[in-house]
């Protein structure tokens, strides 16, 4: 409010901003405007230091003088005690009902007014009866006066304050409220009806149909056109019907709203996360305004986790119509180093090929598969139930849906976009960049080979690899991921990726050997070939059978672990291991060569010595048929026949022939050619 400064009227900047001036710098304006002319606004004091800027109120407009009041002229006497009361601004902000609701905006209003004229009517009465006191006048009939004046004053704040109040007009009940006001305070101002849901004029009913209606529409409605719809329904000029119970609603069971009901409410937080999620078309947009995002630290191990996604780099293909190729890259975070990446010029299979080289990657490097993936849902949620389960490939997975800000790697991609491809031949514009250095340029961009593209980016991979780690500046990031692997993390478990993304190759298993890709392999496990009791045990299970074998190979095009099982089953028997080789020459054997030996001949002499046992362990049996009944009561006259004779003795049993490998063949002494013949 204008008041007196030095005996000059003055108003402060806060009563002029942005009530009549949009901003500051629009009121600093005019007032250098007319600092040397002799009419105009006028600064009496600067602002700063403690000091509150001040402007002569008699040097502001007409109407904005009208507006504020001149505190000169006092047109009605309770002006002289009416201000606001910022307990009372408090108070009603933070009332909540029982039921945790709060006050609507209006009558947060309706009540500060009521309680800030109840003050001046307080002060008013005191003065009043100070004053009838002072003069030997009655005190009786001064509570008539108040709620006389407290009733005229209505007008003078809704020309000055754009408020009015709902206070009591007859002196009965004027008289109630201002002693109850006086005894309890704040409280008694709000209404418990409005506790109460079922007074409420927005009932939940009315609230589902607004929002349904704001919702549901594929036209987007803005909420002063559900306020016009609402409004129609209530004059009987439209109807409402829920197509879920097939209910019409009838209009009489509904209030009138005001259209600012209508928009608090549709703007408000409580419904907009409803209704936005079904009204938006930008789900990234919809998760930024309504979804607390996680903070997060990096993490301190490679290893740890990895992210991944796809991408399409900002360049256009020649060989796909202009098209942009596709990347599906995975990020170690605590590294920050690539460690997969693949291609295409489709998405067509770059899931599956991607899994399978960061299989064949990690092998490379002699690393276990990392302990953690996050990655969208896009490509990989039909992969959840098989080598994307916990345990199976790694040891936790988040898939996120739709959810950029849950991925890392998106960010990196921002980094890779603008620090690197940027800086290339036909590198494409975002085409709502904020930033107008990312903005396009006026020359139009070349369409460029597949390959070209492929060896920019995978250029570009190499060199962030090869860049200073964030944390650790003075490695790479590539020596960080080598270097700094967690010491927990678990070995590849090869029985929970192969059957989902290995090659599937139908053999079987002979004499030991079992014939993959044009080689011999071995049965073994944990990638050793089996020997003693374990090879007999899988030999009994593998030998002569048919098989299936899922396997992988490596960059090199080596097979880098097989598994076998039998043919259309699901349980594992073994693995199938490289045989070993070795030199022939005994001159050119190294004591790899002698290793490999080694292990080919236990192999062997395993398989023998359990055939040779077992040979040993067969006893003789004689085999004698008595199914046959014999009378011997018949016979034929001169065919003589001997007769056996049974003997008691008992069988020599002989000793066993010897071995084929211990037969001994007899020397022949050496004789020339002249002595044979």
């Amino acid at each position: 409010m204008p008041h007196f400064w030095n005996n000059i009227v003055v108003v402060t900047k806060d009563e002029l901003v942005p009530s009549f001036f949009a901003t500051w710098n629009t009121l600093k304006s005019e007032i250098q405007r007319y600092k040397d002319k002799s009419y105009g606004i006028k600064r009496l004091q600067s602002g700063g230091n403690g000091r509150q800027l001040l402007i002569a109120f008699d040097s502001l407009p007409i109407e904005i003088r009208e507006a504020l009041g001149d505190p000169r002229k006092l047109n009605h006497i309770m002006e002289r005690f009416y201000t606001v009361d910022a307990e009372a601004v408090r108070f009603f902000s933070d009332y909540r009902f029982d039921d945790a609701r709060a006050l609507s905006d209006e009558h947060q209003e309706l009540y500060i007014t009521n309680a800030c004229v109840l003050n001046a009517a307080i002060k008013l009465m005191a003065a009043r009866r100070q004053e009838r006191i002072t003069k030997g006048g009655k005190t009786t009939g001064i509570m008539a006066t108040i709620c006389s004046d407290v009733a005229s004053f209505n007008e003078v704040l809704k020309a000055k304050y754009q408020v009015q109040h709902n206070l009591p007009e007859s002196e009965k009940r004027f008289k109630e409220t201002f002693k109850s006001y006086q005894s309890e305070g704040y409280v008694v101002l709000v209404s418990q009806k409005l506790g109460k849901k079922n007074a409420q004029k927005v009932t939940d009913t009315v609230l589902e149909v607004l929002e349904a209606m704001f919702a549901k529409d594929s036209q987007k409605p803005t909420a002063t056109e559900i306020h016009r719809r609402y409004s129609l329904f209530l004059a009987g000029s439209a109807k409402l019907i829920n197509t879920d119970t097939g209910e019409e609603y009838n209009p009489s069971m509904f209030k009138e709203l005001s259209q600012a009901t209508v928009h608090n409410y549709l703007k408000s937080w409580k419904s907009k996360i409803a209704t936005y999620g079904i009204r938006s078309g930008d789900r990234q947009k919809f998760m930024t305004a309504f979804k607390t995002p996680h903070s997060l630290e990096k993490p301190k191990y490679a290893g740890s986790i990895i992210s991944v996604d796809d991408r399409q780099p900002p360049f256009k293909c020649l060989e796909i119509d202009g098209e942009r190729i596709w990347f599906y890259n995975a990020i170690d975070l605590g590294s920050e180093a690539f460690t997969c990446w693949v291609h295409g010029k489709s998405k067509e299979g770059i899931i599956v090929d991607f899994y399978r080289q960061l299989v064949r990657n990690y092998h490379e490097w002699g690393l276990p598969m990392p302990h953690e993936i996050e990655a969208e849902s896009a490509l990989n949620s039909s992969f959840v139930d098989t080598f994307l389960k916990k345990g199976a490939m790694f040891q936790e997975v988040r898939i996120e849906a739709n959810n950029a800000r849950g991925k890392r790697i998106e960010r990196y991609y921002g980094e890779l976009r603008y620090r690197y491809e940027k800086q290339r031949t036909g590198w494409l514009a975002r085409p709502f960049a904020l930033s107008e250095a990312n903005q396009a340029g006026p020359d139009k961009q070349p369409k460029l080979l597949y390959q070209t593209i492929v060896d920019g980016c995978l250029a570009d991979i190499e060199e962030w690899n090869n860049s200073p780690h964030s944390v650790h500046t003075d490695k790479s990031r590539w020596q960080v991921f080598l270097e700094n692997q967690h010491p927990k993390l678990k070995p590849t478990n090869w029985k929970g990726i192969l059957p989902h993304l290995g090659f599937k190759t139908q053999t079987s298993c002979n004499a030991g050997q079992i014939r993959l890709n044009n080689k011999l392999f071995l049965l073994g496990n944990n990638g050793k070939v089996a020997l003693g009791d374990e090879l007999i045990t899988l030999m009994s299970r593998c030998e002569g059978q048919d098989l299936d074998i899922y396997w992988l190979d490596g960059n090199d095009g080596e097979v880098i672990k097989a598994l076998v099982y039998l043919r259309g089953g699901s349980t594992l028997m073994c693995e199938a291991v490289a045989k070993p080789r070795y030199a022939r020459a005994v001159l050119e054997q190294t004591p790899d060569d002698l290793a490999q030996r080694e292990i080919m001949s236990a192999y062997v002499a395993t398989i023998e010595a359990y055939g040779r046992n077992k040979r040993n362990a067969i006893e003789q049996v004689i085999f004698i048929d008595e199914s046959k009944r014999r009378f011997n009561d018949f016979s034929i006259t001169g065919n003589n026949k001997p007769k056996a004779t049974v003997s008691s003795e008992r069988a020599a049993i002989l000793p066993p022939p010897p071995d084929d490998d211990e037969v001994l063949v007899p020397a022949f002494p050496r004789i020339t050619l002249f002595e044979r013949f």
